[in-house]
């Protein structure tokens, strides 16, 4: 079995590639960092070390390494004969890539190689179907594109590891024991199902499941931890106030999910329990202003904090943690993370509502603008 994973970054080594190995995948993986590309071939293994009190290694093996730009004509001979194609190399970069997968995939129609899958493994929504737009965008013959719409598949899917800071010891990586990896079934073109993986026929509900839950507690810690002079996630979450808070405002969140979803209510306090355990370990905790960085894309309307308060609030039940939450994300000054100092600069120029209505996209008379601006000036 060949699978091709662009982006040899600490995601798709120390999570794709653990997946892919233990389903008997020989791996490719495709970058432009040669240095990388260089130790995957020189070595073809690397370890991943699993974040826990008990020291535990696992062997990564069958790994290769090609660059894009350098051999772009060994990528797309390795894609025409790949039996799954994955990618985390960032929502951003997805548009680059889309060429020389575009060329990847079209020879293997041309070669009646079969059906393919291409799963995007972003921490963002509908990144697979964003991936095949941008692939169709690089194929103007109409009979071509009606090919790869037959035979390759780009299933949506949801992932969930935490990889920490990295002090650099070669390929290996340290990741978190626990991994979550979510796939939309009915948009697949073939039948193979990898151990460890869980498939379902809707997405949206494990999509905002996570968002909601491990991305909002997460900034929950990153902001009220920074706003209390905290260091790090697992120092926040060991403060008892700072507890309490993030157990109120998950408490909300999983409320949104129930009444949407109708998820389990006994299920989902299990899960936010594995999520404030994880939470916990002090063996892959993160500064709490590398959590908190990018506070503009994170109070943004359809994010993990603005977005399930609107969501509550059109239903008729008030939030006040979250609302909390993101009043101090408005208080988060580093003067390193570009969006912080945005954000900073606005509430002096243009003062606390029109920064609020701006970041959030709610209108300026909306009852969670105010009740946000109060917050800030408490």
């Amino acid at each position: 079995m060949l699978a091709v994973h662009f982006g040899a970054g600490n995601i798709g080594r120390g999570f794709i590639g653990e997946v892919l190995h233990k389903n008997g995948h020989d791996i490719y993986f495709v970058d432009v960092a040669q240095p990388l590309i260089d130790q995957l071939n020189e070595q073809k293994s690397y370890y991943i070390r699993l974040a826990q009190e008990k020291e535990e290694t696992v062997l990564i093996k069958n790994v290769y390494g090609l660059n894009s730009q350098t051999q772009a004509d060994e990528v797309i001979d390795t894609l025409a004969k790949a039996d799954l194609i994955t990618v985390s190399a960032g929502v951003n970069i997805l548009p680059l890539i889309a060429p020389i997968l575009a060329k990847g995939l079209l020879k293997r129609v041309e070669a009646g190689a079969g059906a393919v899958d291409v799963i995007a493994c972003e921490n963002a929504i509908g990144a697979s179907t964003t991936l095949k737009g941008h692939v169709l965008d690089e194929i103007t013959d109409t009979k071509a594109k009606e090919a790869i719409l037959t035979n390759v598949g780009f299933p949506d899917a949801a992932v969930d590891r935490i990889v920490p800071n990295q002090t650099r010891d070669g390929l290996n990586v340290l990741v978190e024991p626990f991994f979550e990896w979510v796939v939309a079934a009915k948009g697949m073109k073939t039948k193979e199902r990898l151990q460890g993986v869980n498939y379902v026929e809707e997405l949206n509900p494990y999509i905002e499941r996570k968002l909601y839950t491990v991305n909002t507690g997460h900034a929950c810690l990153a902001y009220v931890g920074f706003a209390q002079g905290i260091p790090s996630i697992a120092e926040a979450v060991a403060d008892q106030s700072i507890r309490k808070e993030l157990e109120e405002v998950l408490k909300e969140t999983s409320r949104l999910l129930e009444e949407k979803y109708q998820f389990d209510g006994a299920e989902l306090k299990e899960y936010r329990e594995k999520i404030i355990s994880r939470f916990e370990n002090v063996h892959l905790s993160d500064p709490v202003e590398r959590v908190g960085r990018n506070p503009l894309r994170k109070l943004s309307a359809s994010d993990r904090l603005i977005g399930p308060l609107v969501q509550l609030y059109n239903r008729g039940i008030k939030a006040p943690h979250l609302v909390k939450v993101a009043a101090a994300a408005f208080q988060f000054d580093v003067p390193s993370d570009e969006e912080s100092v945005k954000i900073q600069s606005m509430l002096k120029e243009k003062g606390l509502e029109e920064t609020i209505t701006k970041v959030t996209s709610l209108s300026a008379d909306h009852p969670l603008v105010t009740q946000i601006k109060e917050q800030l000036e408490a």
